[in-house]
């Protein structure tokens, strides 16, 4: 059971599948370029909390936009080889870009830098790896592709990244790479689940446009 105040909750956004994350504001501090701070995953289990920040710069801790861009796009890597379909090789493609354009609007840190290592939990899996890791912080991943395990799926992951980037571009208008890494990531977004899937999920995608 996740218990979060709904005072707290900044924004809720849907998978495809049901589930959710919800984006809360707890600890976000004046002059910080984002309205939230925490994402909470909706894992078929319970909820895995994580914070997230544009950059090295941006809050004193959590996930940086680079590394959980490194995350989605190994994970991605991961259902395009095994799965091969269309969609798994637009969405590889999608990120491959989002990596490729994204640069930090507010400058590198030394914490931005810190390696992203990627393991097994023990449990089933087609994946070689569930756990990514990175300093403190860990992400349990869902050991199954079509998300019957507990663990937080690539789409999940593909929607807090997408709010990360979505908000930069409104803290930083005139950051041209946010922009671009944020068109590229919410096409990874539409190719994985279709556009009337985020459309129903976050209101952020006109519907009845797919």
């Amino acid at each position: 059971m996740i218990d979060i105040s709904p005072s707290d909750v900044f924004l809720t956004r849907h998978a495809s599948d049901g589930r959710f994350v919800l984006f809360t504001r707890t600890d976000v501090r004046p002059g910080w370029p984002l309205p939230w701070w925490g994402a909470v995953a909706d894992t078929r289990g319970d909820g895995f909390g994580l914070l997230a920040r544009i950059d090295g710069l941006a809050a004193p801790e959590g996930w940086t936009t680079r590394q959980l861009l490194t995350v989605a796009r190994a994970r991605g890597a991961v259902e395009c080889g095994g799965r091969a379909t269309l969609a798994a090789a637009t969405v590889q493609q999608c990120l491959d870009r989002a990596v490729a354009a994204f640069k930090e609007p507010t400058g590198p840190s030394e914490a931005d830098a810190t390696l992203v290592t990627l393991e097994s939990d023990g449990r089933p899996s087609p994946y070689p790896w569930t756990i990514a890791r990175c300093g403190p912080f860990e992400l349990p991943l869902c050991p199954d592709p079509d998300g019957a395990e507990e663990g937080i799926t690539l789409e999940q992951l593909l929607i807090i990244v997408d709010q990360l980037l979505h908000d930069a571009t409104r803290a930083y208008p005139h950051a041209a790479p946010v922009w671009i890494c944020r068109r590229h990531m919410a096409a990874a977004l539409v190719a994985k689940v279709g556009r009337a899937a985020v459309a129903r999920g976050s209101g952020l995608v006109p519907p009845n446009s797919e």
